[in-house]
């Protein structure tokens, strides 16, 4: 399992889109990954269909930072409602 992951929604952080993460983690074997753009969660629509797709088990959250860019919570969603 691949925990806090970015895509290029975590801007200056990430390079890749929500789908090629998935599909890179399909290229290692990966069986989960957990999205955790930097203070957004608008790669998470996404990041879900493109795991789905290759098989991939998608798991969502967010990476918590203060204006200084310092980590303050990493939070991963247990299911909808807690990503809600």
């Amino acid at each position: 399992m691949f925990i806090n992951c970015h895509s290029y929604y975590s801007l200056r952080h990430g390079t890749l889109s929500p789908v090629q993460l998935a599909e890179n983690a399909r290229k290692h074997d990966v069986e989960t990954i957990v999205l955790t753009d930097i203070n957004n969660t608008s790669g998470i629509p996404q990041f879900y269909f493109a795991c789905r797709q290759n098989g991939i088990k998608p798991v969502a959250g967010v990476d918590i930072r203060d204006k200084n860019n310092k980590q303050l919570f990493i939070l991963i969603a247990r299911n909808n409602h807690g990503l809600a």
